[in-house]
């Protein structure tokens, strides 16, 4: 109800009143990439240049970038090239161009080489309704050459998608956008693909034995006022310094219904928020999230950022919806813990995140996130819930152009992400809202992108990601002793093992195909002592923007 007032009042009192500007920059630059197409080559080469400090200032760890920003990146990008401040490679420049080129609408004001929408009107004065159109086959296939006792999952799936988009804006002050993924799903069907999106069982009957189909959709409109940026819809998040996860909020599950407050002040950002989460078990029916992150980058080196986030449920709290609040401070009141569920309140977490450049083309980073308990006196007792994360990116190791590196480790400890109250577990669907591997796991990363071309990018990668026996859903068991310890990878540890190598040929807004192929060793699968499995995992994507 809060939220339909308060646009209401922003409809009212604002969105006319606003000078013109160019359509659709306000629209952010999705996180997901299943849901969209160029966002990954995007989000990449803007990382790319800020590691390379040609554009800095920029606080990364608070996702995701508007059109808008994106654009202005690039256009400083461009301007430094013309004045012959800055070099970059031939590859480097043409991908530039391209992106340049993608966004025009939004203010770069380059010529696209192709048409820039299957659809559009507009006053430039005014208003711009757009309406794209993409489709992508992938196709993954599964192959395991010495079987466990455990019977393998292997064959074929096809995957057809089709990605509508709508989205439009109006003056500065209004920009809606709806974007869908409809999938088609056939073949030998591996259930841990898009495992929380819609599912339409009355096209999945007895005659259609094998297909299913699945949709997932990011919509969501955003007003525009003096001082900050208000959006209501489903979207995703990114908070925190990780390139392939974030302790506190990764771009994991599917969009998140939110209610969103941003505000950037030079190098400065703060973002708050309020969002629905869904849980797939009977008794949960209202479950939600608010938020808090203020990230700076400073001395022209550095970024740091402060976020804390808190999961409550059964019933809503208007409390946490004031953008200046402090949970750790409040929470106790707001919750009335003690007499709702005794010793346990809403779950907050809380997390401290930085990244340097000592040089050029180098950054370190990393996160800290604390659930629960207290780390430095008590460090090994169960309800410490923590979690660490670490890494380095090079950009053009030892001079070797257009080249990228990535190594970047996480832990999770035993009950990190869980509660006592099983509405309070830090997850929405069954996704965890933090890092994809949950709690009681760890997960090292590793890869070596090079592009030979402006679209032709090849990439080497190898991952180690373990288990332990503790999961999101696995609370400390209430009768076990006070005293007792977290265990790291406790009990019999699982682990998966996997070298990958890859390609990708990519023209931004026309088309793309990725090529994949991974060997995988796995070792006590499912927690079960010496049950272990090898095998290789082959994808194939193609996606064209008609």
């Amino acid at each position: 109800m809060f939220g339909r007032i308060f646009l209401i009042f922003c409809i009212i009192t604002h969105f006319w009143c606003l000078p013109c500007a160019d359509a659709a920059s306000l629209i952010n630059v999705p996180l997901n990439p299943d849901i969209t197409d160029f966002n990954s080559e995007t989000y990449r080469f803007i990382h790319r240049l800020l590691n390379k400090r040609v554009v800095s200032g920029v606080a990364r760890g608070s996702l995701p970038f508007t059109r808008k920003q994106v654009a202005s990146f690039l256009v400083e990008v461009s301007q430094k090239l013309d004045s012959g401040e800055l070099a970059l490679s031939i590859n480097d420049q043409k991908r530039l161009n391209e992106l340049l080129a993608f966004y025009t609408e939004a203010g770069t004001q380059t010529p696209p080489n192709r048409r820039s929408h299957l659809f559009s009107l507009s006053d430039n004065a005014t208003y711009r309704f757009s309406f794209d159109l993409r489709a992508r086959q992938r196709t993954i296939t599964r192959l395991v050459d010495n079987m466990s006792e455990k019977e393998p999952v292997e064959g074929t799936m096809f995957v057809t998608t089709w990605f509508p988009h709508l989205y439009g804006q109006v003056k500065e002050g209004f920009a809606f956008t709806t974007n869908m993924a409809y999938r088609w799903l056939y073949g030998d069907v591996f259930d841990d693909f898009y495992p929380d999106e819609s599912k339409y069982r009355q096209l999945e009957g007895e005659l259609r034995i094998g297909q299913k189909y699945r949709t997932a959709i990011n919509a969501y409109l955003k007003f525009n006022f003096p001082w900050f940026e208000l959006q209501l819809g489903q979207d995703n998040l990114q908070w925190g310094p990780g390139y392939h996860g974030n302790l506190l909020i990764s771009p994991n599950p599917i969009a998140i219904d939110m209610l969103k407050l941003q505000t950037t002040y030079k190098t400065t950002t703060f973002t708050a928020f309020t969002g629905i989460l869904e849980d797939m078990a009977d008794e949960i029916n209202e479950k939600y999230i608010s938020g808090h992150r203020l990230e700076g980058y400073f001395w022209d080196r550095i970024g740091f950022g402060i976020s804390e986030v808190i999961i409550f449920g059964n019933r809503f709290e208007p409390g946490y919806l004031n953008p200046v609040n402090i949970y750790l401070i409040n929470e106790q009141t707001i919750s009335r813990a003690d007499s709702r569920v005794p010793g346990s309140g809403d779950n907050i977490l809380i997390s401290a995140d930085m990244r340097i450049r000592p040089i050029d083309n180098f950054e370190i980073y990393g996160e800290v996130m604390v659930d629960d308990g207290n780390p430095i006196s008590v460090f090994k007792h169960w309800d410490t819930k923590f979690g660490i994360l670490g890494g380095i990116y090079i950009t053009d190791p030892f001079g070797l152009k257009d080249t990228d590196f990535h190594a970047e480790y996480a832990f999770i400890n035993q009950y990190a992400y869980t509660h006592v109250n099983p509405v309070n577990v830090y997850k929405h669907f069954t996704t965890p809202i933090g890092h994809r591997i949950g709690a009681d796991a760890d997960n090292l990363w590793i890869e070596l992108r090079r592009r030979f071309t402006d679209k032709l990018e090849t990439v080497f990668g190898y991952e180690l990601e373990r288990h332990g026996q503790g999961n999101i859903d696995k609370n400390h068991p209430p009768d076990a002793p006070r005293d007792d310890v977290w265990t790291p990878l406790s009990g019999i540890t699982q682990s998966e093992h996997r070298l990958k190598i890859g390609f990708n040929w990519v023209t931004i807004g026309h088309y793309s195909f990725y090529g994949e192929w991974a060997r995988i060793w796995r070792r006590n699968i499912e927690n079960r002592q010496d049950v272990h499995e090898t095998g290789n995992e082959i994808q194939a994507k193609a996606l064209y923007r008609f």
